[in-house]
């Protein structure tokens, strides 16, 4: 079994990539607000396989709809498919899309809406440490959830920790630059460790360039276990029992539409 808490089918799809979904455990995350009938085909039908939805910070650029509007499709989309998270959304400063007020907004909101529903956020957060924290300390903070793609330090893994959240990582964090990552995740304990791919992109050494696939985890887990000190098939029996506590869904199965 491969366990990948963070993936998305409908990018793999694109690229032609035909991963085996069939012995994944994992999240298929959503990027766009209506796009989950577009890729529920693409999904196994297993009850190992959960799915988001959720706006992405790029959703903000060139805005022709309100952000109330916008997260009104989530809404729309988690109750018509019984989807188990929301997201991934958040804010991303490394890009240029819409404004800090316009990013803060849409995040802000799929956060309480996640509240309002009882379902965990999966957030990303790139180049924007400083509104994370701030985030973190807000009111509008999720109860849990995951931290998508952690990049930041130890000291901000550990605020994310006190408020409760999940910390996955993914292939970055065996790139060589990326000391500080791997400090990081040095600090998570086992009950809140989660890794994954974010297929298909950030694929690990000695895989990079390559488009990422979900059993390209193997790789960044025996990194993460060695670093650890542990060993790889029990650390990834740990992050499988974690995707489940997250979700709070152990026998969870997706509605098909039928």
């Amino acid at each position: 079994m491969i366990a990948d808490s963070h993936f998305h089918a409908l990018a793999m799809h694109k690229r032609n990539l035909t991963p085996d979904l069939e012995n994944v455990i994992g999240i298929d995350v959503g990027t766009e607000p209506d796009d989950y009938p577009e890729r529920e085909p693409l999904l196994p039908h297993s009850a190992a396989i959960f799915a988001s939805a959720g706006a992405g910070p790029w959703c903000t650029e060139n805005l022709s709809t309100s952000i109330d509007s916008i997260v009104d499709t989530i809404r729309k989309n988690i109750m018509d498919w019984n989807l188990d998270a929301i997201g991934e959304c958040g804010e991303d400063y490394f890009h240029e899309y819409g404004s800090h007020e316009q990013q803060q907004e849409l995040f802000y909101k799929q956060s309480e809406l996640a509240n309002e529903l009882g379902l965990p956020l999966i957030i990303h957060s790139r180049d924007a440490r400083k509104e994370l924290i701030g985030y973190l300390g807000s009111e509008s903070v999720a109860e849990h959830g995951i931290m998508h793609c952690f990049s930041y330090d130890r000291e901000t893994v550990m605020n994310a920790l006190d408020k409760g959240f999940y910390i996955s990582f993914s292939g970055n964090i065996t790139y060589k630059a990326n000391e500080g990552i791997r400090e990081a995740m040095l600090a998570v304990p086992d009950d809140r460790l989660l890794v994954e791919t974010d297929s298909p992109y950030l694929a690990p050494i000695p895989m990079r360039p390559r488009p990422c696939i979900p059993e390209f985890t193997e790789i960044t887990l025996s990194l993460m276990a060695d670093l650890r000190g542990t060993d790889k098939d029990i650390l990834k029996e740990k992050i499988i029992g974690n995707i489940r506590k997250v979700l709070g869904r152990d026998e969870s199965v997706r509605k098909m539409g039928f």
